[in-house]
């Protein structure tokens, strides 16, 4: 779903149509990082809403707004199951659509916010 809509350039779609799939990822990753034990996991649903978007800065600055203990659990296991990407340098995106370099350079964007989140 995440890499057809960012291949569709839904940003570029009709106003509306553009709101609606905004709120949509919006609303999904606000209501993973309030949930106790979502469907889907935090570290899952934050990587389709980077390939739907193409952006990782946005989806950081909802993490970062959420100061509960739900959202730091889902950023300690999103560590963990990052752990070994964030060891290599290669990007969990897998799913990045567009350029290699800007999936990296988005990868980047997460490991230094991690820094600087002390983790």
């Amino acid at each position: 779903m995440a890499r057809g809509l960012a291949a569709a350039g839904w940003p570029q779609w009709p106003r509306q149509q553009a709101q609606a799939v905004a709120g949509f990822l919006d609303a999904w990753w606000t209501r993973t990082l309030r949930t106790q034990s979502p469907p889907t996991l935090a570290s899952e649903v934050f990587e389709s809403c980077v390939t739907a978007g193409s952006s990782v800065t946005p989806w950081l600055a909802r993490w970062e707004m959420e100061k509960g203990p739900i959202a730091r659990q889902h950023l300690a296991e999103s560590v963990h199951w990052w752990r070994e990407e964030l060891d290599s340098g290669d990007s969990p995106f897998s799913w990045w659509w567009g350029a290699e370099a800007e999936g990296r350079a988005a990868w980047q964007e997460v490991r230094l916010w991690l820094a600087g989140q002390g983790r």
